[in-house]
């Protein structure tokens, strides 16, 4: 990305660049920088019972990775980030299907970095889903892993059968198979929603098996008053050999990749947050404006609040708004410095959970 937006908000990125640089003095401030790091985790502990110690994501080899696929994999964050649905197929009596195929996935993340992941639809997050009040919905998973699965979707009141929890609510779907989950879209699932995976949750999620799901009202828009209305999901991931998050991104991407928005000066903007990760929380933030709090996981508040740092949990999602009243290249940022990095880039003092928003 270009020097100068490297700079933009120079305060903090000073900030991001000492705590970088102050990571690396001694082995006691590194040994400092992890006890913090835990502290906003939700990483299994000897507390949480026996469960089972996540998986994070091997390096894929140095041949996997072509320009032309690290293009068409920013160009999936562009098209997640613009809330632009998949097209379902239309069965009879006006059924819509959507079917998602989880596979392994060559994923780029960062200079230097690109991992065997897992995906849907050969892309993390997944393809958007968009549907509307009054759809009759299927979703068919197909699971080309070599490991079992199931599609489990956050703040839907669906029926037990289809809430997809492996080992809990059904049978995980095993290698090679596939499961047909069924709803219909009522009144009191309008909004933004997280679909991902019910089966060995605290590995596969961070590997990548995760997407949003968009519930609009049965005609129109859910915010209409907004001209510009776009997604950020925070995913998170287990690099070199972590058993615990260490390298975050948006829509697929940590920066410098990470696609950045552009609106235009004066307009109302909605921006979609919702947290992937499996365990960390997040603290979100926009320079240059307050914004206000219009939703929580799919909920309209009754009124909104004003904002200046949002905190995400885990599986959470939030709709915000703000006024661009302000021109200029304005940073979208975790305000938990060690998310605002990446492990071992050489390149980037800046990286994970950043990205900007051009006001023109």
């Amino acid at each position: 990305m270009r020097k100068a937006l490297r700079m933009t908000g120079a305060a903090l990125v000073g900030a991001a660049a000492f705590a970088l640089c102050s990571t690396h003095a001694s082995d006691d401030l590194r040994a400092g920088t992890s006890a913090r790091a835990a502290s906003m985790s939700m990483a299994p502990t000897s507390t949480m019972g026996s469960l089972a110690s996540p998986q994070g994501v091997p390096d894929a080899g140095p041949l996997s990775i072509t320009p032309s696929l690290i293009r068409q994999q920013n160009e999936d964050a562009v098209r997640v980030m613009d809330e632009q649905g998949m097209a379902p197929e239309i069965l009879p009596g006006g059924i819509k299907r959507f079917t998602l195929v989880a596979s392994e996935v060559n994923w780029y993340l960062y200079p230097g970095k690109a991992v065997v992941a897992c995906g849907y639809n050969g892309q993390i997050p997944g393809p958007v889903i968009r549907v509307r009040v009054g759809d009759r919905v299927q979703i068919l998973l197909k699971n080309e892993l070599n490991e079992p699965t199931t599609l489990h979707i956050q703040g839907l009141p669906l029926a037990a059968s289809e809430l997809g929890l492996g080992d809990v609510t059904e049978r995980p779907i095993p290698p090679g198979g596939e499961r047909l989950y069924s709803f219909t879209v009522t009144p009191d699932m309008i909004g933004t929603h997280l679909y991902e995976s019910g089966t060995e949750m605290a590995s596969e999620i961070d590997q990548g098996l995760h997407g949003v799901l968009l519930v609009d009202p049965a005609r129109g828009s859910l915010y209409p008053s907004a001209k510009v209305d776009a997604l950020f999901e925070i995913d998170a991931w287990m690099v070199d050999g972590s058993t615990t998050e260490n390298a975050f991104g948006l829509d697929g991407k940590p920066y410098p990749s990470a696609p950045e928005l552009t609106v235009p000066y004066g307009s109302r903007v909605v921006l979609r947050i919702v947290n992937a990760s499996s365990m960390c929380y997040h603290a979100m933030h926009v320079h240059e404006t307050t914004f206000w709090l219009l939703a929580e996981d799919g909920r309209r508040l009754p009124v909104p609040r004003p904002m200046n740092v949002l905190a995400i949990a885990p599986g959470e999602t939030a709709d915000i708004e703000f006024s661009a009243n302000v021109r200029g290249d304005w940073m979208f940022h975790c305000h938990i410095l060690d998310h605002m990095m990446n492990p071992d880039d050489e390149v980037d003092m800046m990286g994970g959970l950043v990205t900007f928003i051009h006001v023109k």
